[in-house]
């Protein structure tokens, strides 16, 4: 007799009988609104969702930028802390706080940007470690797991899906080089095999494609790997630089949902027998940007010595951005309260927030992102759910001069913004399922380590989703909680959402009322 089950060995009759090994495969479309995956735009991406489980009150964890949620995708946590875990800021979270931020302890003349590798070098080197809790990889490692990557992000994209690539002796493969891939990887070895990875452009196609094939055509060949991850940058980078909605950007949504259509061929032809279930995911959404703020030139012109740093006369160091960062010497309270007050006076000024949540501002630790590493003060520029000039919803003003006027952005709170795509499918998961409870990118983790049948890490802030396994558990109850605040004229609402047995909030948007 042969009985098959998954994740076992064992002898029957004198005979070795190998058991089905549960994969999985996790698809990260970056700046994927869920408002494009439809029958006419995307419908091979439509038909999986609509198959198998959809989440559609998924959600980024704050900010919504790129490498915070990579970080919140490979730890299960969030950058910091929540209302919870106040009184031990230093000891929740990963730590990246955005794309790039200022950190006083490191004493750079900036910002870190999480994509220099040699600023990331000397920034391990003084806090031991850059992402605060054990990652997808190091975990896996202990359990005697292969974890394996391919992204076409960005440096620090790359780096921070697996830090410890080659220590642990783990491929990752990035489009930007043998310097940034892992030495098992064998960049070289692959671009001897499929060619020169393409040049970048927008849409990104070319890119999209390739990565697709190495995939199909050479890292799921492996059949040692227990978790897989391809990163498109597409659309993100279509919808930043042509707009959301552009005919640029269709073009790279329609090749994106081309390449899932050949990843699910492969799927059904071999992959589901083979044990893959397939995560399919978008980091964040993105609205449009409206105007260009300056808000250093902003606070000097209003009297603070402001620059990038806090250095010699400079006291007020701004990590400039749609949602931005302001940090005080010596963190004076009375200096905070000025800039508040300022900042609140302003029409392009947004949702606003600090370590103590006070003089109007929302704490940091209601979004989870209280840290021995946060600024002073979380703002973001102002936003609104105006149509840009293709009909999609959601603009901002903003502070990021490389980004055009009517061009796509992300980082912030807004509900369009922060409702990621979310759906999962395979012979674990039940199928055609709706689940209306909030989630969010910090699930991934835990989902995936319950379906390997791995003992879920005491670090991790989000949940296994239990629900969408065959036989298993109810869907959670949940409750929402507008929070509000207001200094004079100023006010703010933020929305959040509690689910049973998980400690920390879902963010559910925000926005500045009057």
């Amino acid at each position: 007799m042969i009985f098959v089950l998954f994740n076992f060995e064992f002898d029957i009759d004198g005979l070795r009988v190998e058991m089905k090994k549960t994969k999985f495969l996790f698809c990260l479309f970056d700046g994927l609104r869920r408002d494009f995956v439809q029958s006419n735009i995307m419908p091979n991406l439509n038909e999986f969702r609509n198959e198998w489980v959809d989440y559609p009150n998924s959600s980024s964890t704050f900010p919504s930028e790129t490498r915070v949620q990579v970080s919140s995708f490979v730890t299960g946590t969030y950058c910091g802390g929540s209302i919870s875990d106040a009184s031990k800021e230093g000891s929740f979270g990963h730590g990246i706080m955005a794309n790039s931020f200022y950190d006083p302890i490191l004493g750079f003349d900036g910002p870190l940007d999480t994509s220099d590798m040699a600023k990331m070098e000397e920034a391990k080197g003084i806090y031991g470690s850059l992402q605060k809790t054990p990652s997808l990889g190091e975990l896996l490692a202990k359990e005697n797991k292969n974890y394996s990557v391919i992204t076409t992000g960005k440096i620090g994209n790359a780096r921070l899906l697996n830090l410890n690539a080659d220590e642990l002796q783990q491929r990752l493969f990035s489009i930007w080089g043998a310097d940034i891939s892992s030495e098992l990887a064998d960049y070289h070895g692959i671009i001897e095999k499929f060619g020169p990875v393409p040049k970048q452009s927008f849409p990104n196609n070319q890119v999209s494609q390739y990565a697709t094939q190495i995939l199909l055509d050479h890292f799921l060949l492996d059949r040692s790997v227990d978790v897989q991850v391809i990163w498109y940058n597409e659309p993100d980078l279509s919808f930043h630089y042509e707009g959301i909605g552009s005919k640029a950007s269709l073009s790279s949504l329609e090749c994106l949902d081309q390449c899932f259509g050949k990843i699910m061929k492969w799927w059904n032809a071999e992959g589901r027998s083979d044990g893959w279930n397939v995560i399919v995911c978008s980091d964040h959404a993105q609205i449009s940007k409206q105007k260009q703020v300056n808000v250093i030139n902003e606070l000097k012109c209003a009297g603070f010595k402001t620059g990038v740093s806090i250095i010699d006369d400079i006291d007020v160091a701004v990590k400039a951005s749609y949602s931005g960062q302001i940090t005080v010497r010596d963190r004076d309270p009375k200096l905070v309260k000025k800039i508040i007050e300022f900042l609140h006076a302003q029409d392009w000024c947004g949702l606003t927030f600090t370590r103590d949540g006070i003089h109007g501002t929302f704490s940091m630790a209601e979004i989870n992102a209280l840290s021995e590493r946060s600024p002073d003060i979380n703002y973001m520029l102002r936003t609104t759910e105006k149509v840009n000039q293709y009909g999609y919803a959601g603009s901002c003003f903003a502070d990021n001069p490389d980004i055009p006027n009517g061009g796509g952005i992300h980082g912030g709170l807004s509900r369009i913004e922060i409702n990621n795509f979310m759906t999962l499918g395979g012979d674990q998961m039940n199928r055609q399922k709706i689940f209306d409870v909030p989630t969010g990118i910090v699930d991934i983790l835990p989902t995936i380590f319950h379906g390997l049948g791995i003992k879920i890490p005491k670090t991790a802030m989000g949940r296994p989703l239990r629900e969408a396994f065959l036989n298993g558990e109810f869907e959670p109850t949940w409750s929402e909680t507008n929070l509000m605040a207001s200094s004079g004229h100023y006010s703010q609402e933020m929305c959040i959402a509690n689910v049973e047995g998980v400690k920390a909030p879902y963010l559910r948007g925000g926005r500045r009322v009057s």
